[in-house]
């Protein structure tokens, strides 16, 4: 299943989608509150659907919104991982495609978007900095940059507003310039380690 905004036009699923919601909301629905790891699952299966088609434009919103620096190389340091567990983690993180209740809310998976707390919906924002259900395994972001706690983009290994505009480019003369871009990089590629493992944490509750 895959999230897609209701009025695109020439989406020829919209109908049936919009049937099964009816249907699952309908009177006659039993709710059911889906375990993180049921939600992993869910998400899992709509990371691999969102590889094998190309999704409408407005989806990728959320991308861009994370990282401004999209398309860009500098993605492809973010995602060279021999764990293939990881990257899909990441890229859940940095789609907005996650096991979070708002995502699944969306695709009409789950019957609330509140987070387990009650408090408010569960975005990423939320899961990552506020929820205090979470408070403990928050540790690790809190270790690796505790003065930038609230910044998604800086979290997920995006090009925040505070960054250079060369922030991506690797045409700088001279070594140093590389190096520099190289460090900028892999620092970022660490901060978004920190948040994949926190996610993969909490999914084991």
């Amino acid at each position: 299943m895959i999230w897609v905004p209701a009025k695109i036009d020439n989406f020829v699923l919209g109908p049936k989608a919009k049937t099964a919601a009816k249907r699952a909301t309908g009177q006659q629905a039993t709710p059911e509150r889906h375990s993180y790891q049921a939600r992993s699952t869910i998400a899992r299966l709509a990371v691999a659907k969102h590889r094998q088609n190309k999704l409408p434009n407005e989806v990728g919103k959320y991308s861009k919104r994370v990282d401004n620096a999209l398309p860009g190389k500098h993605t492809r340091a973010l995602y060279d991982t021999p764990n293939r567990k990881e990257a899909n983690v990441l890229v859940q993180l940095r789609t907005g495609m996650s096991r979070l209740n708002s995502s699944l809310h969306k695709i009409g998976a789950v019957e609330s978007d509140l987070c387990d707390c009650g408090q408010a919906p569960e975005t990423m924002e939320r899961f990552l900095f506020r929820c205090r259900k979470w408070t403990s395994e928050r540790d690790i972001l809190m270790l690796c940059a505790r003065t930038r706690i609230g910044n998604l983009s800086h979290f997920l290994g995006g090009k925040t507003g505070h960054d250079p505009k060369n922030w991506t480019s690797t045409r700088h003369e001279g070594s140093q310039g590389s190096d520099q871009i190289r460090t900028r990089h892999r620092k970022a590629r660490q901060r978004a380690e920190t948040a994949v493992e926190m996610m993969m944490q909490t999914s084991q509750h």
